[in-house]
């Protein structure tokens, strides 16, 4: 099963996204959230809608206790339209993902039925049958029957088959990642579904797009909150040497990035962007494999900086 990153960081702007998430939920809004490529925008909202576990697993397969807990409840939709999208396909894809969260409810259902089963079966090995004494038979004879005290199987699956039809859609948000990507007509297909009624949708896109969203005022007069995803200061960088975080698979010194300088340098080099972050990290530490190094410094950061594409000061 897919599983979160092992290098997940939640940062004080993920909590910012998920409380902003969660009054879009709660309020049955539309929010816009926009930021830079590379602040972490997309990471955290598959983190938030749980689409790590979600994307890999099959429902009714039924899977360990600790797998469907990392699912169950799920009601965060999350999304990513493909480049050339249509209306039509945005709708079908949605409903196949909302149907999913359906399927979990269900599946709950199941499983607690199951465990009814199980435990009627175990309590029926233990009780006792009680002797009941029939009207009087044939000739006179006294006929003895033995009537179980446990409760039939049946009325257990008749109660939660009724409990499974009734099982509502428990979507309650939509997180549409790469918003860019949607024309005119897509913008209408979502609003549709919008406004069909009990859930909220939060839009993700670059900054700009809570401009180009203003010129559809039947879209953009359900817009309830707006959201900026900052990228990291200065001072949650430097948190996260004192922690010694580096991404998964990434190997530095013990002492992690100790150096001034170098933590000054990546700072600068990386602006806080979470993405450059990330691959300048990578960089430095292939530089300290290659070269045998016991420290970092700044004049690492520098080399390391040189092999990347974006990282100028």
């Amino acid at each position: 099963m897919s599983k979160a990153p092992a290098d997940f960081l939640v940062t004080t702007e993920h909590r910012r996204f998920a409380e902003f998430c969660d009054a879009c939920r709660r309020y049955h809004y539309i929010g816009l959230c926009y930021g830079a490529a590379g602040v972490g925008k997309t990471l955290s909202a598959q983190y938030y809608a749980k689409w790590f576990h979600l994307q890999a697993y099959l429902p009714y397969e039924f899977a360990s206790e600790a797998g469907f807990a990392a699912v169950a409840g799920s009601t965060t939709v999350f999304y990513t339209p493909a480049v050339v999208n249509a209306p039509g396909r945005i709708a079908q894809d949605i409903h196949i993902k909302r149907h999913q969260l359906k399927a979990l409810a269900v599946e709950a259902w199941l499983r607690e039925q199951e465990a009814q089963q199980k435990a009627r079966q175990q309590e029926a090995t233990h009780i006792r049958p009680t002797r009941v004494k029939a009207p009087a038979g044939h000739k006179g004879n006294v006929v003895q029957i033995y009537r179980s005290a446990a409760t039939p199987a049946a009325d257990i699956a008749n109660t939660y088959a009724q409990k499974r039809e009734n099982t509502p859609d428990p979507t309650d948000l939509i997180i549409i990642d790469e918003a860019d990507r949607l024309k005119t007509a897509s913008l209408e297909q979502v609003r549709d579904i919008f406004d069909q009624g009990g859930i909220g949708v939060v839009f993700i896109g670059m900054p700009g797009i809570e401009k180009r969203l203003s010129r559809y005022p039947q879209l953009y007069s359900r817009v309830g909150f707006v959201h900026a995803f900052r990228p990291l200061s200065a001072a949650q960088v430097r948190d996260l040497f004192q922690r010694k975080w580096v991404p998964a698979g990434v190997a530095l010194p013990e002492e992690g990035i100790a150096d001034e300088e170098a933590r000054a340098a990546i700072i600068r080099v990386t602006g806080g962007n979470f993405r450059l972050l990330h691959r300048l990290l990578t960089q430095i530490a292939r530089l300290v494999e290659i070269n045998a190094l016991q420290t970092v410094t700044s004049q690492v950061v520098e080399a390391a900086r040189e092999s990347l594409v974006i990282g100028t000061a």
